[in-house]
């Protein structure tokens, strides 16, 4: 009995060991700040909070504006941010924004745009009436994002004020008290300085900006490889279906790409400076863009504006600013027979398109025949075609050419065909006859590889 007492108590001991580490832990935190504080408060108080940045700012270029303006419509406040820092606003203004809540939209809405723009003059005192104080920054709205999105007004402006500054009340310019407009005007830059306006401006923390901004700057460096390697389809799946840039759509923009690439041979195209902002709806993408191709080079200012469809991130709308183009004489080879080929049938499909009747039947033999119809019965036909559909559209795919004699070479693809609610798909030959230094469409068949359909 005495030997196994010992043994006893040291088991006993050790299993009551943990509930006193247990009691101890659960102890500390009130012997250290005292009572009245539940445990995971005191926790909670003693992790540190970790530093935030705002979101909008996620990749500064190396040469630029070392400041950001930042305007916060439900705080009502200006923050001015440098490069240096991102922890802490360089300078903070009150500010009076539209008296409307949301986004402009149309002219007179009294209502403050929400997005990405750039400072495009400054209009000195002298040229002010007293409602907009000492100075007035404009602001490029409606920016090409604008217009596609179909929002209009015009002459947004940050100014100065001859009169108690209150919040939200403006006609939608952004209204700071005149020493603050001097203050702000002192250190942007026309054309430079970003502004990104939103109904919130989120913080996030440091490895979220690092992490989209990756994300970008691959999506970018994506598009940048397809387009130097003339991969078309490609390099238009960066674009949104909405897309639209120099009165082109999707669609029309895609032809104009591909009719370049046939064009030009080997292209280079470079990216650098690249700047990338975002508020809630957007991203905004700036760089210096270098385009070579053998005969000509150009340099200027490229601008992406992105929407996020789904998950991903997909090009808008876009902008460019030459800076400087230079032709380069080369002197031109002889062109292969497919070459000279493949730049008829894009030319026969664009005269189609835009139903330029003589230009597309210049591409035609003078014997032509199909199904069972001359040149003078298919110009008759395509003539009734013209007329009946207001809007045409053709798409080649998968284009095989091949020499069949010194004079004679077949030609086949797969065409989609849209002409208003209309539309079909088939598999189109060709048979083309060699005329002197020019090929002619000789021979024309097409099968259906889809029924017909109305959209």
């Amino acid at each position: 009995m005495k030997r196994t007492m010992p043994k006893m108590l040291s088991a006993f001991r050790l299993v009551r060991l943990p509930r006193a580490i247990i009691f101890f832990l659960l102890a500390f935190p009130l012997i250290m700040v005292g009572p009245g504080l539940g445990f995971a408060e005191v926790v909670k108080k003693q992790i540190p909070k970790i530093p935030l940045v705002p979101e909008p700012l996620l990749k500064w270029p190396e040469r630029g504006s070392d400041y950001a303006v930042l305007v916060d419509k439900s705080r009502q406040k200006v923050f001015v941010y440098h490069r240096a820092s991102l922890f802490k606003p360089a300078m903070v203004f009150r500010c009076s924004t539209g008296e409307n809540d949301g986004p402009k939209s149309r002219r007179n809405d009294r209502r403050t745009p929400e997005g990405i723009y750039f400072f495009t003059r400054a209009v000195d005192r002298k040229y002010l009436t007293p409602i907009y104080g000492v100075r007035a920054l404009p602001i490029n709205y409606p920016n090409p994002l604008d217009k596609i999105e179909g929002r209009d007004g015009y002459g947004i402006w940050f100014h100065g004020t001859n009169k108690e500054l209150k919040p939200k009340d403006t006609n939608g310019c952004i209204a700071l008290e005149n020493q603050d407009i001097e203050k702000l005007a002192s250190i942007i830059k026309l054309k430079d300085t970003p502004v990104i306006i939103d109904s919130k401006i989120k913080m996030v923390p440091p490895e979220t900006l690092r992490s989209e901004a990756a994300q970008l700057e691959n999506l970018l460096e994506e598009w940048r490889k397809a387009w130097e390697r003339k991969q078309i389809d490609k390099y238009m799946s960066f674009y949104n279906s909405r897309f639209r840039s120099s009165g082109k759509n999707w669609y029309q923009w895609k032809k104009y790409k591909e009719s370049l690439a046939q064009k030009y041979g080997r292209i280079k195209v470079r990216i650098s400076n690249l700047r990338l902002l975002r508020n809630s709806h957007m991203v905004l993408a700036r760089f210096r863009q270098t385009y070579v191709a053998p005969s000509f080079q150009s340099q200027g200012e490229k601008t992406l504006f992105l929407k996020q469809n789904s998950k991903e991130w997909r090009i808008v709308a876009e902008s460019f600013e030459g800076g400087s183009i230079r032709r380069m004489r080369v002197v031109a080879r002889p062109l292969s027979y497919k070459e000279e080929i493949g730049a008829l049938i894009k030319s026969w499909e664009t005269a189609w398109e835009s139903k330029n009747l003589k230009k597309y039947l210049s591409f035609y033999d003078a014997r032509f025949r199909s199904r069972g119809m001359s040149l003078r019965a298919w110009k008759n036909y395509k003539a009734k075609l013209n007329k009946k559909y207001s809007s045409i559209q053709v798409e080649i795919k998968d284009l095989k050419i091949r020499r069949a004699s010194r004079h004679l070479a077949e030609v086949q693809f797969k065409q989609l065909f849209k002409a208003d609610q209309y539309r079909d798909f088939g598999f189109k030959r060709m048979l083309l006859v060699k005329r002197g230094k020019h090929w002619k469409i000789k021979r024309e068949e097409w099968k259906p590889l889809k029924k017909a359909s109305r959209l």
